[in-house]
């Protein structure tokens, strides 16, 4: 097994995607390790977003990759997968998981996950991967700024022993990252797509235009996703340049 290998355990940290990078930067890393935090303070989130968990509570990891089979205009297969680990990680406790675009993971209409990752690149390829996850678990009081939260524990009313949910995480991520090792881009396409929230089912999206009405049909190749509107006009939108209107 590649992914969790080797996991270094922090019990507090600002973030645990800045001290992957510190490691990178400082020397090689093996490929697949996990960065495990019971604290992580300084949590990032997409869109700039602060990424709120409660110590001891959630699975807040960072995973480095060396994807170097990968082209630039791949990396977005790199979420994919992280998405369809973390949904297939989740399908062990809950149902009704689904992947809200980019790469953020719902519970019917409550985020229980989010991603961040920071690639890099050296010319056309991709050189390393630092994929941020935190999923909640046990923690059931969020601040009251954020949203829509929702846990496994608050979905099942108990509590969950993260040692060895870890172990469950670590294999899935494994699995998923070998079908992209081994090149079965089209098979994570489908799944992706499948797994997509509110996929072909009529929505409100908020764009630099304004509010339109239509429906989600699909991701393209460079992770920019494809609306079709109510009068039957289809278009891509890129991450920042649209999200729905809640």
């Amino acid at each position: 097994m590649l992914i969790g290998s080797n996991i270094i355990y922090r019990e507090k940290v600002s973030s645990t995607n800045e001290l992957a990078a510190e490691m990178l930067a400082a020397d090689a890393v093996v490929e697949g390790t996990i960065i495990y935090a019971g604290e992580q303070y300084g949590g990032k989130g997409q869109r700039g977003n602060k990424w709120v968990s409660e110590a001891g509570k959630n699975l807040t990891v960072s995973i480095i990759l060396y994807p170097r089979f990968l082209k630039a205009d791949q990396q977005f297969m790199i979420s994919k997968v992280i998405s369809l680990s973390i949904a297939g990680f989740l399908d062990t406790y809950s149902d009704s998981i689904s992947i809200k675009w980019p790469n953020d993971i719902y519970h019917k209409d409550d985020k229980i996950a989010g991603i961040l990752i920071e690639n890099s690149l050296e010319g056309n390829k991709m050189l390393t991967s630092i994929i941020g996850a935190g999923i909640n678990i046990n923690q059931d009081i969020f601040p009251p700024e954020i949203p829509n939260p929702v846990s496994l524990s608050i979905i099942n009313k108990r509590e969950y022993d993260i040692g060895t949910l870890m172990d469950d995480f670590c294999r899935i991520c494994d699995i998923w990252y070998s079908r992209l090792r081994k090149g079965h881009f089209d098979y994570i396409d489908k799944q992706y797509t499948n797994r997509l929230y509110r996929l072909n089912t009529p929505s409100g999206f908020i764009t630099d235009k304004g509010i339109i009405s239509g429906k989600i049909t699909g991701v393209d190749r460079f992770g920019r996703i494809k609306i079709e509107t109510d009068n039957g006009n289809s278009r891509v939108y890129g991450f920042r340049e649209i999200e729905f209107n809640a």
